[in-house]
């Protein structure tokens, strides 16, 4: 059981450290004016999904919502 919480806090911290990459991705493209490319979209798109696993961790109150 032990194992199975430090493979669950570990994938957790990751999602949280590729979103914020992802944010940062985006600052940077926007700041380039590259809003139109497939990398924005496509950081867009990550982006999107790991917010929506963020968001389900809120609800289960297993990470704040921010």
């Amino acid at each position: 059981m032990n194992d199975e919480l430090e493979k669950y806090r570990k994938m957790h911290s990751d999602i949280k450290r590729l979103y914020k990459e992802c944010e940062i991705e985006i600052d940077k493209l926007k700041k380039e004016n590259k809003t139109k490319t497939i990398t924005f979209r496509e950081a867009m798109g990550k982006k999107g999904f790991y917010a929506k696993l963020l968001s389900l961790y809120g609800e289960y109150g297993i990470e704040d919502l921010e």
